[in-house]
């Protein structure tokens, strides 16, 4: 463990200068020092940040800015430094800001002193784009029509658990398909009623029936799929994914480390002379999906078959 020492002198943050109307002249007509002014904090270090009059230094909102003391710290690690880790909720030394400045933006500011959770939250965006129609195999029924062609049904969830998401069609018409991945249940009972409501979980893709899309993969083979689009709000940030967490390690957590795991299907070849070459490739196959994957597709099953004959006597 490496210990990093930091030091700030308190003189840059210590008040040296004594604004004009704490000068007051007393009985003898001498200036003096009104010490119970609230503008006076000559020789302190103020809670809030003042300027040189002593006024508080406002944000637009008119809140007081908490004077911090900043210390830059910058936690490297390698491999084996990496370890267990755990969050500290931030507990603010005076009352958090109750009104988030006007203008204020964190990817641009930062970390503001005193600003709880709720002033990093950002509205939701929607992010839409283009993909192939792939993910529209998992909302089809078991039916087909008379051209063999899958028979879309309207709110069918095809998830393997219906009680807490829903994969499934919304509207299939002779042009497209919209149907919705991932999606919250309660979400989808208001299409039922007519109502298209906004999306808050899951994406929604929009397959056209009659517009067809031709390219190319990464090996030059020519492709064709129905145009698809997608769409979800599920982007900015909330309670969801925001946290105002300080990272500290645990004294009982010193030293211990997460190994690293490296997950290979290289088979060592040791050559025709070894007779265990066979079997020992062999017990690396699981299932037979380690078949096509193994050693590339190396592995190939050959089918024989066998007749009995049936002699009667």
């Amino acid at each position: 463990m490496e210990y990093i020492r930091k030091k700030r002198s308190l003189e840059n943050y210590t008040i040296r200068s004594i604004p004009k109307e704490v000068l007051v002249i007393d009985s003898e007509g001498k200036t003096v020092i009104d010490e119970s002014n609230p503008k006076y904090f000559y020789g302190k270090i103020p809670d809030y940040k003042v300027d040189d009059n002593g006024n508080y230094v406002l944000t637009p909102n008119g809140q007081k800015l908490l004077n911090t003391i900043d210390v830059d710290l910058f936690l490297t690690q390698n491999v084996d430094d990496m370890g267990i880790f755990s969050d500290k909720s931030v507990t603010f030394k005076n009352n958090a800001l109750s009104v988030k400045p006007e203008g204020y933006n964190s990817f641009e500011y930062g970390r503001l002193p005193g600003a709880p959770p709720s002033f990093y939250y950002d509205s939701n965006i929607t992010i839409t784009g283009g993909t192939d129609d792939g993910y529209l195999n998992q909302v089809r029924s078991y039916r087909v029509d008379s051209n063999n062609n899958p028979i879309y049904v309207p709110f069918l969830n095809t998830s393997e658990d219906p009680d807490n998401v829903f994969n499934g069609v919304i509207l299939d018409d002779s042009e497209k398909t919209i149907y919705r991945i991932g999606s919250d249940p309660t979400e989808v009972s208001d299409y039922e009623q007519g109502v298209i409501p906004t999306i808050n979980s899951g994406i929604e893709f929009t397959t056209y029936k009659k517009k067809f899309v031709e390219t190319k993969d990464e090996y030059g083979k020519n492709l064709s799929y129905f145009k698809t689009d997608f769409k979800n709000n599920n982007g900015g940030w909330d309670s969801n994914n925001v946290s105002l967490n300080a990272i500290y390690k645990k004294e009982e957590y010193l030293g211990v480390v997460f190994p690293p795991e490296v997950k290979s299907v290289v088979f060592i070849n040791r050559g025709v002379a070894d007779i265990f070459e066979r079997h020992s490739l062999l017990s690396e196959l699981k299932t037979t999906n380690d078949i096509d994957t193994n050693r590339g597709g190396f592995i190939r099953l050959k089918k024989k078959l066998w007749q009995q004959e049936i002699m009667e006597q």
